[in-house]
């Protein structure tokens, strides 16, 4: 019955989310059926986390449950009537050359590995102590985190601040088990790695034509000893995987608005960026980033409106989460002191040892190989070309680094330098598949001179 519940779980939230990717699809005839799976995936994870919360603050228990799943199917019926009205077909793109055939076949293998390997371990200490302890608490609660959870000082561990998708989305498989069962909820992270590493896939076919340099990259990923053998990594149920996935896929679909002739790339693009705030803390850093370069993106196709409105909901989540925390009376966060120009004067000198444990922390190699020294080369290359595309990549993933940085003169720790050797592993990770991307596309003109190129 568990894993009947668990099923009953993921097709749901999968409907709902499936259902908002078919509206948005639609626009276009040919609909990439591993696309709209994957699109579907993200969605729905945000669609039942904003209902849960949303809808806990006037219901509880199976009538939270049931309004919840009525609204995901009424989505997915929406969404499905709508393809069909615009007649739009289903396509599966599939390998066209033996060394295609050999990549996409490895790459499947490897995301069963990741599978697999994340079932056999348990969850981190974040994965229990910031995100699961929502889940759980919630559950216990008839579905709704109580107020009393936000104000305690007692949990101020478990950073009541930060958002919901995560969680929330623990809390809906835990509703349809009927426990709050740790091991299947394990069952998330790798769906988002999949989904990530088929998005990665999906933007350097786009951007460079090349399927099997999408494929290769795709591919690589996991030689990147942090992502699989590490705190935050894909097995310990942190949420800067989740995060990763979301930010890289706003990105690509951003930069295929800007080359390619898709519908809605675009409007994708607003979608995810909604979503990344919602994920966690720092997404207010990635959403601002993306949000600029959407406006830079749309002043160049003289389509501002557009870029207004796709920043328009972001913000109001934004927003509304803080008036929420405030609502509730929420323990405030005693990692960061409150940032003012006096502070700022006060701790410059920081940023001399900030920038050196960061440059350690790059150059270690058992966490990241020479991934990062491979970043810079394509950066610069990117750089150099002065290529808007390639430039906003770049920004992309330099961008982020910085403002993460920059954050740190503000730590309210003891010691700044091992605020940084704590946490900055786990937030390069959410630009790690950007830089791939930089990466993909720095190697493009390789592309080019094979021969391979595909629109």
């Amino acid at each position: 019955m568990i894993f009947l519940g668990l099923l009953a779980g993921y097709l749901t939230l999968f409907i709902g989310g499936f259902g908002v990717a078919l509206l948005i699809m639609s626009r276009s005839t040919r609909l990439n059926v591993i696309e709209a799976v994957c699109l579907g995936w993200l969605f729905g994870v945000g669609i039942v986390s904003l209902l849960l919360w949303l809808g806990g603050m006037w219901v509880s228990g199976p009538a939270l449950q049931s309004l919840v799943a009525a609204l995901c199917l009424l989505i997915g019926i929406v969404g499905w009537r709508t393809k069909q009205k615009r007649e739009a077909q289903f396509c599966l793109p599939l390998p066209s050359s033996r060394l295609e055939w050999l990549l996409a076949t490895l790459l499947l293998l490897e995301l069963i590995t990741v599978f697999v390997v994340s079932l056999k371990h348990t969850l981190g200490w974040d994965g229990l102590f910031n995100w699961e302890i929502k889940a759980r608490y919630a559950f216990l609660s008839g579905g709704v985190l109580p107020a009393s959870y936000y104000s305690s000082s007692g949990r101020g561990f478990s950073h009541p601040e930060y958002p919901l998708a995560v969680p929330f989305t623990e809390l809906w498989l835990y509703l349809w088990m009927g426990m709050s069962h740790q091991f299947w909820i394990k069952t998330m992270f790798p769906l988002f790695y999949t989904a990530g590493a088929l998005f990665i896939a999906l933007s350097v076919t786009r951007l460079t034509g090349a399927r099997w340099l999408g494929l290769l990259i795709a591919l690589l990923l996991p030689f990147v000893p942090f992502i699989m053998a590490s705190p935050g990594g894909v097995i310990v149920g942190y949420a800067d995987i989740p995060l990763s996935v979301l930010y890289v896929t706003a990105l690509g679909y951003l930069l295929c608005s800007l080359k390619c002739s898709l519908p809605y790339s675009f409007t994708i693009y607003a979608g995810t960026l909604f979503l990344i705030p919602w994920i966690k803390s720092e997404g207010i850093i990635l959403w601002a980033l993306l949000a600029l370069m959407g406006l830079i993106v749309a002043l160049r196709q003289r389509r501002i409106g557009s870029a207004l409105w796709s920043i328009l909901p972001g913000f109001l989540l934004i927003v509304g989460w803080r008036f929420y925390l405030q609502f509730v009376h929420a323990a405030r966060p005693s990692d960061f002191s409150q940032p003012s120009l006096q502070l700022l004067t006060h701790n410059l000198s920081r940023l001399g040892a900030i920038i050196s444990t960061a440059f350690e922390e790059i150059t270690e190699t058992n966490h990241w190989s020479i991934f990062w020294l491979l970043v810079l080369v394509a950066v610069v290359y990117l750089v150099i070309s002065r290529q808007l595309l390639r430039m906003l990549v770049a920004i992309g993933v330099v961008a982020p680094v910085i403002l993460y940085l920059t954050t740190y003169i503000f730590s309210s720790w003891p010691s700044c330098t091992a605020h940084v050797t704590s946490s900055l592993p786990r937030l390069l990770l959410h630009v790690m598949p950007a830089a791939w991307l930089a990466i993909a596309l720095a190697l493009s003109p390789v592309a080019e001179r094979t021969g391979e190129i595909r629109s």
